[in-house]
């Protein structure tokens, strides 16, 4: 993967990024800007020179319809995809006192939609699972990364398994090292069913159980946001100080290599330089001792004696 490949990408993400509800700028999440308890953790991971966040979820309570192309069934299509008929990113608070328990959470969690619910037993309970179901959800902290190794996705993931989030990946991929954060802690409850030819919406619990799953889910919000603290604390302690001393390390021995290169380099020149005319010299004196003095003449007495001498000059340069 290229690295310059990787910056690019991880610019244009962060330069798109909307941190609060903006009316004239939205990202491309339901919401249009991300969760406010998720950011500091966002923002730890995206100051790493070797992460970044592609998109994410603090955790949320939903209530969801099916589509009717999601059940493959033979009622003409009514929709393209299922309905988010009720979301929301807090605990629920829930009121000490209610007039009317029932009312109040229905309105709740169907929304526009509650004049449709009905508490009618449905009269062919074998077809329950032909229609489109309403479910209740927890979806705790999702969060998707880009490393730019695979060493880097696998340190993020380890620390994340240590964490708690079990249910953590690395999608494998020759172009890039995408990485989900994610937990097991989690609801995903048939609580109604829609009926095909009056689009009423039929309860499959009572209310009581609605309360059950509410409370539940302000629970594990608990424990996820807990455990959210807890990486969010890892991730600046373990990873990010780490990422920031060692890029000065890095290059503060950059630095130190280059130095000792340079000087290795300016000394290896100087000793080829002497190195050469030393051995010049020494020719020229084995060329003025192997002759005849009197005549220019070599000997062979005197050639050898020469050689000799030459041999052990340029050993001791």
């Amino acid at each position: 993967m290229s690295l310059a490949g990787f910056q690019d990408r991880k610019n244009k993400v962060i330069s798109e990024l909307v941190e609060e509800m903006n009316p004239d700028r939205a990202d491309k999440s339901p919401k249009g800007y991300i969760d406010a308890p998720i950011l500091p953790l966002m923002r730890l991971i995206n100051q790493h020179s070797q992460f970044y966040t592609t998109s994410s979820c603090s955790g949320r309570i939903a209530v969801y319809c099916e589509g009717v192309d999601e059940k493959k069934s033979d009622v003409a299509k009514s929709t393209k995809g299922g309905t988010w008929l009720y979301v929301t990113h807090d605990p629920v608070t829930l009121p000490d006192t209610i007039d009317n328990k029932d009312a109040w959470i229905m309105q709740l969690l169907f929304g526009e939609t509650y004049a449709k619910v009905t508490t009618d037993p449905v009269s062919d309970e074998d077809k329950i699972t032909q229609r489109q179901l309403v479910f209740f959800k927890f979806e705790p902290l999702i969060l998707h990364v880009e490393a730019d190794s695979e060493e880097a996705a696998h340190e993020l993931l380890g620390l994340a398994n240590v964490i708690g989030y079990q249910n953590s990946g690395i999608t494998p991929s020759k172009a890039r090292h995408m990485l989900a954060i994610r937990s097991t802690h989690k609801l995903d409850v048939p609580i109604a069913s829609v009926d095909p030819t009056t689009h009423r919406i039929h309860l499959l619990v009572n209310t009581t159980y609605l309360y059950v799953l509410l409370r539940l889910s302000n629970q594990k919000f608990t424990q996820n946001i807990d455990r959210m603290n807890k990486f969010e604390q890892a991730v600046e302690t373990q990873l990010l100080v780490k990422d920031q001393m060692e890029t000065k390390e890095q290059r503060r021995e950059r630095k130190r290599r280059e130095g000792l290169q340079r000087q290795k380099a300016a000394g290896k020149h100087d000793v080829a330089h002497t190195r050469d005319h030393a051995v010049m010299d020494m020719y020229d004196d084995f060329d003025e001792s192997g002759s005849n003095s009197t005549t220019g003449e070599y000997t062979s007495a005197n050639r050898g004696q020469a050689l000799m001498n030459l041999y052990e000059g340029i050993e001791n340069i």
